[in-house]
């Protein structure tokens, strides 16, 4: 990780989204990886382990990326298809502007434990967007 330890590139990644976009950044055993965009705050569990915590802040930064700077994903969802689908969009594309903001900031991310940690959490996604 260009020298850093983990908790480093977390600690570099919340100080980024405070700076950047004034995003707080929830660590507590109850939360769940989420963005909650009104009210500025991402909630990471601690439950997990210290890499899962940086992928999903990553991901949730990529969201709030999407939201603050692309103005995109924006509307209201409801249980439609189209609305299921758009959701599903939203979530690769977050772990897509995860991953280039890890670039940026030059985190060094291991690829194929980043690629299985996507994949599990889309299939999750794919699989409620299709029920």
């Amino acid at each position: 990780m260009s020298g850093e330890t983990i908790e480093e590139a977390i600690d570099n990644v919340v100080a980024h989204l405070k700076i950047e976009h004034d995003i707080d950044v929830v660590f507590d055993d109850e939360e769940f990886g989420a963005y909650y965009h009104d009210a500025k705050i991402i909630g990471i569990n601690t439950n997990e382990s210290l890499r899962e915590q940086l992928y999903v802040l990553l991901h949730e930064a990529g969201h709030a990326i999407l939201k603050i700077e692309h103005k995109k994903y924006l509307e209201t969802r409801d249980e439609t298809l189209q609305s299921k689908l758009s959701l599903l969009r939203e979530e690769m594309e977050a772990w897509k502007e995860g991953r280039s903001l890890a670039e940026k900031m030059d985190i060094d991310i291991n690829e194929g434990a980043w690629a299985m940690f996507c994949k599990q959490n889309l299939e999750d996604y794919i699989e409620w967007a299709t029920s």
